[in-house]
């Protein structure tokens, strides 16, 4: 297999590692060992690394311990952020950007490869005719994407995040892109990129001899050059673990660039406001505030399905006019009208005090 040789930058977002914090929380670094046997610390043909804290350019990604060689790791640590993993152009890339991360490393460690800025993906990754439509594990891309700490992204509410993958057009060149999103990261030392990818009809769980690897979706663009975007609704089930394989068909190769979207899902919050909203029942009579139709009810009075007491219901009348006293004599506060004899009333007429009152004999 001729050896591919990758770079990413991040577009316009700092790229340093935190000040004082494990490897795992980094922003985004880039896995040098994905240049190759040999090159930067990496062994064997599928580029994996011997020591992956010395070639990840922004320290190691220390939970991972899968065996295929992941290219990137975008860290997510907020409910409203954007991350891009991106290839870079030009002799000067952005300050903080991953493709800097890279030239540094080659300028002090492999001094051969400063131009050596290409994140991309075979043509045949996705469906090969010659291979039954399936795909090819070494032609994808791979991925980790990780929110962390994920209780800490989800403790304002719910959040979710959309996977956009795209062509970069810097090469000059218009892949058909797809991608697979799996909830998890491989741990399956063993697992191998160089067989089939599984694609036809569907991808699979646990891929190219993975563990750990849950299939949440998928998506292939209509045709070549085509934006592919989908989004997802975050949860705690992975821990904030996400793999993406990002592929390529049509039997053209050429660099993408995804980007990572988090957001507040104010419409879920707005949903569970309204139902947390409709268990309050703010006078105790055991009807919610959302379908009380009297409010303030006297503790321990007995209600209708209305929440109103009898003497609520009764004085609700407007007996100024004689229709008015006619129904306050006839009116069915417990809906039990059936059960009453002619002589009995919820409610009576009180010209005293010209209200409508609850009856001596309901």
């Amino acid at each position: 297999m001729t050896r591919r040789r990758f770079t990413a930058a991040l577009g316009g977002l700092l790229a340093g590692a935190l000040a004082g914090a494990p490897a795992v929380y980094a922003h985004a670094t880039y896995n040098l060992s994905g240049y190759g046997a040999g090159f930067a610390g990496s062994v064997g043909s599928d580029g994996q690394p011997a020591d992956p804290a010395a070639t990840w350019t922004n320290g190691g990604v220390a939970d991972y311990a899968g065996g295929l060689p992941v290219m990137w790791y975008a860290g997510m640590h907020s409910p409203a952020q954007v991350r891009t993993i991106q290839t870079g152009s030009g002799p000067n890339p952005p300050n903080g950007s991953l493709l800097q991360q890279v030239n540094g490393y080659n300028t002090a460690n492999d001094p051969d490869l400063p131009t050596d800025r290409v994140l991309a993906v075979g043509g045949k990754s996705w469906s090969d005719p010659s291979n039954g439509n399936q795909g090819w594990g070494h032609g994808l891309d791979y991925g980790l994407v990780h929110f962390e700490p994920v209780a800490d992204v989800l403790a304002g509410g719910p959040v979710k995040f959309t996977i956009t993958v795209e062509d970069d057009p810097s090469d000059g060149v218009s892949p058909q892109l797809a991608f697979a999103l799996y909830g998890g990261w491989d741990t399956n030392p063993s697992s191998v990129r160089h067989q089939t990818f599984v694609t036809s009809p569907t991808p699979v769980n646990n891929p190219l001899g993975s563990t750990g690897l849950t299939l949440l979706d998928f998506a292939v663009a209509t045709g070549a050059g085509r934006t592919l975007s989908r989004t997802y609704d975050l949860d705690a089930t992975y821990d904030g673990k996400y793999t993406v394989f990002v592929a390529a068909l049509g039997g053209v190769t050429g660099q993408y660039q995804l980007t990572v979207t988090t957001a507040p899902d104010a419409g879920l919050a707005d949903c569970q406001s309204d139902l947390a909203a409709a268990t309050i029942d703010s006078d105790a009579d055991g009807v919610g505030d959302a379908s009380d139709g009297c409010a303030d009810t006297p503790a321990a009075a007995a209600v209708d399905q209305l929440g109103c007491s009898r003497v609520q219901f009764c004085g609700g009348f407007d007996v100024a006019e004689k229709t008015g006293q006619k129904a306050c004599k006839k009116a069915d506060w417990g809906n039990d009208e059936p059960a009453m004899t002619k002589k009995q009333s919820d409610c009576r007429y009180d010209k005293a005090t010209d209200t409508c009152v609850p009856s001596d004999n309901p």
